[in-house]
């Protein structure tokens, strides 16, 4: 433990230092969340007691976007290397200008033939490999570098350093139909965050490529004290009571470049500079840590020119023989049933562990299971989980009435409800999540789980742990409800794919999203306030958001940015905007209202996007549709949309889903099976639809083609 009021003798910063040093080490290996998410919002009085920093630190320079042109044809633009890449590429193409970096920020169309695929007629001997070889992420890298160089005119990479970022690159779909690439910017060695090329290529041919915030740095990347000094001057500045102590330091000193834009320039402000000058830079340190009696984990950006801090935020994401146990399937109102416990270790000569039925080769003599596994460990604050079984080695954790602590009378004290019912959706989501990303390091790990915590009507994802609570305050136990254990999965989920957003809006909506895919039910936590419908919900939906309520589909007004704070819709502006949580922390959606409100918009056009795909071809086809470009799109999605003019905490703002990074841009690359946007996609004219009835689509509605 690092405390932070040191007395400054030699000794004491020597331990420091020293310690430090080895979290360095510790931190290379360390996986962070990139924002804060609970199931709900944290109000003031659940969390003053503990939070430790006593006032905000913001840098809306920091929300600095592409200001794009309106979309038109290669063909008839008015920058002539879009005219050059259109006569140097056949076919129909649209693009998006950012005149702040004076780039494309989006190019689509009919597609230019890069790996072999059902888009094109390549083989692999025109790409100089043998006819046996296949397509790696190495033969995609070396081909865009190609196309990178070729296009340099249009791309404006001249000078400047990329390199291929795995994170946020990989192959999907059946045979990798898709790849979506993304090149980092650096300068000299050290990442630009947030800036990057990024590729998307259907069936061999890419489809969609551009620019985001990619400008010159004009800055040195020498930073004016070390990492360790910066980190004391950090802790000095962010004045933490007396007797505070780090005592978990998870990045100990990152050096990037970020961002800005330029000084001056009005708070979420259009950009009307001259083109290829909006985007400033400052070299900062990145800390990540937690201090004693907080659950905060904090955040903190540090100008490594000025020796200050520029923003500090709270990445907490704020739901044979066989091993069977009770659990509740949708919420703790249904009727508890007894399932399989998959992946499930046991101890029985060894350590075994259960396939997907719950079943594992008993050799006789003593088994035992504590419910921890392969990719789950369930730590309960009731107590410890322990059965064990000499006779045939099935272990039955049973069923049980009560809530919180009440167990069956057999396992332990912690064998209960919460407990039982989160390793199985858990390990369930996780196991369906590989399919789609077979080589995620984050799904093939180990999550820790606590269970029955002492707090109420709250869970969350901190970066590392999933956390649940006791009932009380009138919400249920929130470790009993499906819909929050997939929720806050769904946040680890999308912090680990390379595509979390950089505002909380989207980020709480890709929760929501994962919940009722699995559910196939809008309300999201049913139950989680027994006998009391969320805000404009319909009277039957007693969880936290109901989706439906506000969708096409519902009774109440759609949630669409120009009805964010209509009464008889989502009414955002009940809490303050732009919203601070605990008063402190940033916690939005794009638009500035508190994050778990303004998230309905997106979260509401995946549930229309879903009935559509559903009502198109049928449940289980409707629902394996949207799951193709739910998961598809997660790694080169970073937000469900964005205001294009108009400014935080405005209804009339001009809101839509035209950004390179966008849901709804996204998914028309997704849904691609040719290799040409051109000519539509599968689903394209649903997707527009869904979209365009929450305002947050783009362009004229494509073509379906099935």
């Amino acid at each position: 433990m690092i405390p932070i009021h040191q007395s400054g003798n030699p000794p004491a910063r020597r331990d420091r230092l020293a310690h430090l040093t080895r979290i360095l080490v510790a931190a290379c290996l360390a996986v962070v969340a990139s924002f804060a998410f609970a199931i709900q919002p944290v109000t003031p009085e659940q969390h003053a007691a503990h939070v430790k920093l006593s006032r905000a630190f913001l840098a809306p320079e920091l929300e600095v976007q592409p200001e794009l042109e309106a979309t038109t044809s290669l063909v008839v633009a008015d920058h002539a290397e879009a005219r050059a890449f259109a006569q140097r590429n056949a076919g129909t193409w649209e693009m998006r200008w950012d005149r702040r970096s004076d780039r494309p920020n989006l190019v689509q169309g009919s597609g230019i033939a890069l790996i072999p695929g059902r888009g094109n007629s390549l083989t692999m001997p025109q790409l100089g490999l043998p006819s046996r070889d296949t397509v790696d992420m190495a033969v995609v890298e070396t081909r865009l570098l190609d196309f990178i160089g070729t296009n340099s005119d249009l791309l404006k990479s001249k000078g400047l350093e990329f390199r291929l970022d795995l994170d946020s690159s990989i192959a999907y779909g059946k045979d990798n139909s898709h790849w979506f690439v993304e090149f980092a910017q650096f300068k000299d060695g050290v990442r630009v965050e947030g800036a990057n090329l990024f590729f998307r290529i259907a069936a061999g041919n890419i489809v969609q490529f551009g620019a985001n915030a990619v400008a010159p740095v004009t800055i040195d990347v020498q930073p004016v004290s070390t990492r360790e000094n910066a980190f004391d001057l950090a802790l000095r500045e962010l004045d933490f009571p007396t007797g505070t102590r780090v005592e978990d330091v998870l990045v100990a000193g990152e050096l990037l470049v970020l961002p800005v834009s330029p000084a001056g320039e009005a708070e979420h402000a259009n950009y009307f500079g001259s083109a290829g000058k909006g985007y400033d830079h400052r070299l900062a340190w990145r800390f990540v840590f937690r201090v004693n009696d907080d659950q905060t984990t904090y955040q903190v950006l540090f100008d490594a020119k000025t020796n200050r801090v520029i923003e500090v935020r709270d990445l907490n994401d704020w739901v044979n023989a066989t091993v069977t146990a009770g659990i509740y399937p949708t919420t703790n109102s249904d009727a508890e049933v007894v399932r399989p416990m998959p992946f499930a270790n046991v101890t029985n000569g060894g350590t075994k562990v259960t396939d997907v039925l719950g079943i594992y080769d008993y050799s006789g003599g003593a088994a035992t299971s504590t419910l921890n596994g392969k990719f789950f460990n369930m730590s309960d604050n009731c107590g410890a989980i322990s059965l064990s079984n000499s006779t045939d080695g099935n272990l039955a954790f049973g069923t049980s009435a009560g809530t919180d602590c009440t167990t069956p009378g057999v396992g332990g004290a912690g064998n209960t409800h919460a407990s039982r019912t989160g390793f199985y959706h858990l390990t369930n989501i996780n196991r369906k999540a590989i399919t789609f990303f077979p080589s995620n390091a984050w799904l093939q790990g180990t999550v820790t789980a606590n269970m029955n915590i002492n707090d109420l009507c709250n869970a969350g994802w901190n970066g590392s742990t999933l956390n649940f609570f006791k009932s009380g305050g009138g919400c249920s136990n929130t470790g009993e409800i499906a819909a929050v254990f997939l929720h806050e999965w769904g946040h680890g989920m999308d912090t680990n794919s390379g595509g979390a957003a950089s505002e909380n809006g989207s980020g709480e909506a890709v929760g929501d999203t994962f919940a009722f895919l699995e559910t196939k039910d809008a309300c999201i936590g049913k139950n989680f306030t027994p006998g009391v419908p969320c805000a404009n919900c319909a009277a039957s939906c007693t969880g936290v958001r109901d989706l439906n309520a506000f969708s096409t589909l519902g009774a109440a007004t759609v949630s669409t940015p120009a009805n964010v704070t209509s009464n008889t819709g989502i009414n955002c502006d009940r809490y303050t905007c732009p919203y601070l949580s605990q008063g402190i922390f940033p916690y939005q959606g794009p638009m500035g209202y508190e994050g778990h409100c303004e998230s309905y918009i997106a979260s509401s056009a995946n549930w229309d996007l879903s009935q559509k795909l559903v009502n198109h071809f049928g449940t289980t086809q409707g629902y394996s549709e949207m799951d193709r470009i739910w998961y598809g799109s997660l790694t080169p999605s970073k937000s469900a949309y964005r205001v294009a003019s108009g400014g935080k905490c405005n209804p009339a703002a001009v809101v839509d889903g035209c950004g390179a990074q966008n849901w709804y841009t996204v998914y028309l690359s997704v849904d691609d099976d040719d290799g040409n946007l051109a000519n539509g996609t599968p689903n394209g004219c649903r997707i527009w639809d869904a979209f365009n009835a929450h305002g947050i689509a783009c362009g004229a509605r494509p073509t379906c083609t099935q």
